[in-house]
């Protein structure tokens, strides 16, 4: 029983440090999205992206949507991760975070979806919502 316990509270340790370099992978990915994004490699990033992401847009129209969002929104000035989220699973590992941004032209929340591997975070899916998209 003590070495049922003992295997479990390592499982739980392991799992811990895992989340933790999961999420600190994705926050350095959304810090790299947003450089690209202020760059205009709207391309590059869809290159890079995982093929959850790659499935369901293509190249062209993905670039069309950051266009206009970076147009709409202006260049990303700061944000902060107010939530986060870590799934190990048979597909992999997922590290989802929720952030409130500060753009040039107002705020916005951004949820960003990363495939971690190898330590890496790959963009799975954004998503991001502002008043600011709403308005001519």
């Amino acid at each position: 029983m003590v070495r049922l316990i003992l295997g479990f509270a390592l499982a739980l340790m392991l799992g811990a440090c895992s989340g933790g370099e999961s999420t600190e992978a994705a926050e350095k990915g959304v810090v790299a999205f947003h450089a690209d994004m202020d760059a205009g490699k709207y391309a590059q990033i869809y290159d890079a992206s995982s093929e959850d992401m790659t499935s369901t847009i293509s190249r062209a129209d993905f670039e069309k949507m950051l266009d206009g969002l970076h147009r709409k929104l202006g260049p990303f000035k700061s944000g902060k991760t107010t939530s986060w989220n870590v799934n190990f699973g048979t597909s992999g590992n997922y590290v989802t975070l929720q952030r409130e941004a500060q753009f040039a032209r107002g705020p916005g929340s951004e949820e960003f979806v990363f495939r971690v591997q190898n330590g890496r975070a790959i963009l799975a899916g954004y998503h991001v919502n502002s008043n600011l998209l709403i308005v001519n």
